[in-house]
This record gives structure tokens, sequence and C-alpha cells, in this order.
């Protein structure tokens, strides 16, 4: 059984999975981040995943264009549900249990 994942569902990388173990996973153009998002939208370094306290919550990290849940536009780290759509520029993420 595969454990909690990160899933792109929307974008040129749809289909993409990313499991979530323990480790930060990090968002944007830069080529060393975790999910290379090549969109004129997406900053360098655009966000990050991270677990806290038994939570994966998504961080903004200063990102020009905005890191969105659902509708909101982060501003604070925040506690990514499972399901809830996270989008950075043109790419929508989920995280799959």
């Amino acid at each position: 059984m595969k454990g909690t994942r990160l899933v792109v569902v929307e974008g040129p990388l749809t289909g993409t999975e990313v499991p979530l173990e323990g480790a930060q996973v990090t968002l944007g153009r830069a080529p060393d981040s975790t999910i290379v998002i090549d969109d004129d939208y997406a900053s360098s370094r655009h966000a990050r995943i991270y677990e806290s306290e038994g939570a994966w919550v998504a961080e903004d990290l200063g990102s020009t264009n905005g890191t969105w849940l659902d509708r909101t536009r982060l501003t604070t780290p925040t506690v990514l549900p499972v399901g809830a759509p996270l989008r950075v520029g043109r790419t929508t993420l989920v995280i799959q249990k």
C-alpha cells in the first residue's frame, strides 16, 4: 500500500506523484526543486510542503504570484488537508492517502 503522496492533478505535470515521507517537498522553477514547475507564473523557489505535528503544511516562499489553497492565498504556513487543491501557477496539486 502506498503512503501519503502529493499528486499533480492539473497542469503540464498531471499524473506526477511524490511520496510524502517526512522530508519537505519544494515546488518551483529551480532545477533542484522536488517538483520543477516550468511555468511563467511560478517562482524559482515558490512554495514548500512539510510535516509539522502530524499534519502537512504548505508555505509560500515569497512567490510573486502566490500559492493558493482552494481560493485563498497563503500568507502564513497553512495546514494542507487531504484532497484540498493547492495551486502554484498553472499547476494544481493535492495530497492523497
